[in-house]
């Protein structure tokens, strides 16, 4: 069995285990937590988990840009891959809306192609459906509660008016996903298929029994975060230095811009996330483009 495939496997026995929890604390459906600004327990732990182990998928981009090429080029890439981020950040607080636009458009992107590199070139439709499921999953079952956190990150009604949209385009996109999964396992009967389509059931019944960030949280941390680090070949014992070396000052900035563990201001996590994505997301052309000039 694969590493990929053991992966999967975790990610549904974890799901599975946090819809029992889920299911004998609210029997009748979603777990409801009222308003962000209410220090609910729940919700902070899953933005500690984002903040910390969440993030940390992304701290290897710093291995890589040391393994690139010279000590010279690499503090090169390393100046140029924090500029981004800052541009990144800029364009948030610039322009708020703006923010929120180009993340969830990198979402459904590399959500796509990072939690489903292990096919390789079989499906480009496949990855990026993935990815738009990923990213708009919570607005099918919880349109109100994404409403407010839209809110709260652009403090702007101005996405209100798309919901109604995104939740047609999660439906479409959701059916298109399931038919070309199991297209694909009848065709192929290849078990790497039946395992995606046990991790999309649990997930789905994950984003409707949940909070939107407490599923974000699960499915970010224990889903695409973990399978990142597959897809690195992420030895423990050579790169975890790596790790704590550039997840610790991010996690430190997140939490102590909160530092009275506040909910609502843990979404600070977002524009963060937002601008260490594009550049991560960029790393490969911008190590293209140092060793070209």
């Amino acid at each position: 069995m694969t590493k990929v495939s053991k992966h999967q496997l975790f990610v549904i026995i974890v799901g599975l285990a946090i819809l029992s929890l889920s299911f004998s604390l609210a029997p009748s459906g979603y777990l409801n937590f009222d308003m962000l600004s209410q220090a609910n327990p729940i919700l902070l732990i899953s933005f500690l988990l984002i903040s910390t182990l969440g993030v940390s998928h992304g701290a290897l981009d710093g291995k890589i840009i040391w393994d690139s090429g010279s000590k010279k080029n690499a503090f090169r890439l390393y100046f140029i891959y924090i500029l981004i981020s800052l541009l990144g950040l800029w364009i948030w607080f610039l322009s708020p809306t703006l923010g929120l636009f180009i993340l969830l458009v990198i979402s459904v992107i590399h959500f796509g192609l990072s939690d489903l590199l292990y096919i390789g070139n079989k499906s480009k439709y496949l990855k990026y459906s993935w990815g738009l499921a990923m990213t708009f999953l919570p607005i099918l079952f919880h349109p109100s509660s994404v409403n407010e956190i839209f809110y709260l990150l652009t403090n702007s009604n101005n996405i209100n008016s798309s919901l109604s949209f995104l939740q047609y385009l999660s439906f479409i996109n959701l059916i298109f996903l399931t038919i070309h999964i199991l297209f694909n396992l009848t065709k192929s009967k290849d078990k790497i298929y039946f395992l995606l389509l046990g991790e999309l059931i649990v997930i789905i019944a994950l984003a409707y029994y949940l909070h939107p960030l407490v599923w974000f949280g699960f499915y970010f941390c224990f889903l695409h975060g973990i399978r990142a680090l597959i897809n690195y070949n992420f030895n423990f014992s050579s790169d975890i230095l790596w790790l704590l070396l550039f997840t610790a000052p991010i996690s430190l900035i997140i939490i102590i811009l909160n530092l009275d563990f506040n909910a609502n201001g843990f979404l600070v996590v977002f524009p963060i996330l937002a601008c260490l994505t594009i550049a991560h997301m960029l790393l490969p052309k911008i190590i293209q483009f140092t060793k070209n000039n």
